[in-house]
């Protein structure tokens, strides 16, 4: 497997990042510090008050589960508007500084458009939304995924690169900090015989990850795979802007249009936690069918399956489904990956599940996979 040349992470700025003004700057070191500081107050007041209920609970011969006691609790009431005022806050800052600069950065799509690039772009308007996929504005982000303002609209992209990054750093990761390189990494570590022709990312998205893979993997044809027409625009765009000649395509993940045995990585970043746990399945059923025998599918997520996680982290998960729109967080929690992957062709000995270190942060994330031989 080579190595990458060049590094693309959450420091990495192109040709369509919005500049933050005084007032932006200052904004988004309020919504910053104010996450980090409500991640503390939940890692220690928080979880020291559901340890103590959870106690008092299991002592008086009740079921220990202290969900109903906590949301009594005046703290953890002020902490959850805290939290949903946060969110809030970041989409109204992030939106105001991107569009008040729509004007200079069409200026460079313009230009972008005018460049030569070896990458694609192919969007469907007849592809009928999924309707979970529809209704859902993911972490809170106005419009959702599927937002799409007309013609040549690359809105959603710019919004959900500028919110995944001050999200992500509000909950300590760092700005040197990259999913797809922990992926390319963990496949190094376990698989590195791996030398991919074609790789297909799917879920894409802005195309963040995406630019990894195509980084990591320079001989390979790399394509991102995504329902939202905005997000995809805002891809191409991006990757051209980094010179980087990846093919994006609007489709589901779960219905690819790819033929059969013709990819030899399929990966996803943060994917499954996004999708009801029927799409879930048939996204397995997908990577079976497009992987090439030999072929490698990694999925990464969010680490809930973790079979030690403490019961107050579970009960800390389940908050994101009824306050930060993650409508699939717990039963992507209660879903076997591994038995997923079995039921869609994989066999028994060729799954695997693993942990790994965040590239920049304190967080470990969750690799689930196969090998298709």
């Amino acid at each position: 497997m080579p190595q990458a040349s060049r590094e693309i992470n959450r420091s990495t700025v192109h040709k369509l990042s919005p500049v933050a003004s005084c007032r932006d700057r200052g904004r988004q070191s309020f919504i910053f510090h104010t996450k980090r500081q409500l991640g503390h107050i939940a890692r220690t007041t928080l979880r020291s008050e559901f340890d103590r209920l959870s106690s008092d609970q299991a002592g008086e011969g009740a079921k220990c589960d202290a969900s109903s006691a906590m949301r009594a609790l005046p703290i953890f009431a002020a902490w959850s508007a805290l939290n949903i005022g946060s969110q809030q806050q970041m989409w109204r800052a992030l939106g105001d500084m991107v569009n008040r600069q729509i004007p200079a950065m069409s200026a460079a799509v313009r230009e972008l458009g005018g460049a030569a690039v070896n990458g694609s772009l192919q969007l469907d308007p007849d592809l009928e939304m999924p309707d979970y996929f529809q209704s859902t504005a993911y972490h809170g982000q106005p419009g959702g995924y599927c937002l799409d303002r007309g013609e040549g609209d690359w809105f959603s992209g710019a919004m959900q690169e500028a919110g995944g990054t001050l999200y992500s750093r509000g909950a300590g990761t760092g700005d040197k900090d990259s999913k797809g390189q922990a992926v390319v990494r963990f496949i190094a570590e376990r698989c590195p015989d791996i030398a991919p022709k074609t790789v297909v990312d799917l879920g894409c998205g802005y195309g963040g990850q995406t630019a990894n893979y195509a980084v990591a993997f320079p001989d390979a044809q790399t394509y991102g795979v995504d329902l939202g027409a905005g997000l995809l625009r805002y891809a191409h765009l991006r990757a051209t802007a980094l010179d980087l000649p990846i093919h994006f395509k609007q489709a589901c993940a779960s219905r690819t249009g790819f033929a059969d045995a013709s990819v030899d990585l399929v990966v996803s970043n943060i994917l499954l936690h996004e999708i009801p746990p029927e799409m879930l399945a048939a996204v397995m059923c997908e990577s079976f069918r497009i992987l090439r025998p030999g072929g490698l599918v990694v999925h990464q997520d969010v680490p809930t399956q973790k079979p030690d996680t403490a019961a107050f982290q579970q009960w800390l998960s389940r908050w994101q489904v009824a306050h930060n729109d993650e409508p699939f967080w717990q039963s992507f929690a209660e879903t076997s990956v591994i038995n997923a992957l079995v039921d869609a062709g994989f066999s028994e000995q060729d799954v695997f599940e693993a942990y790994q270190p965040q590239i920049d942060g304190p967080l470990i994330w969750y690799m689930v996979g196969a090998r298709k031989l």
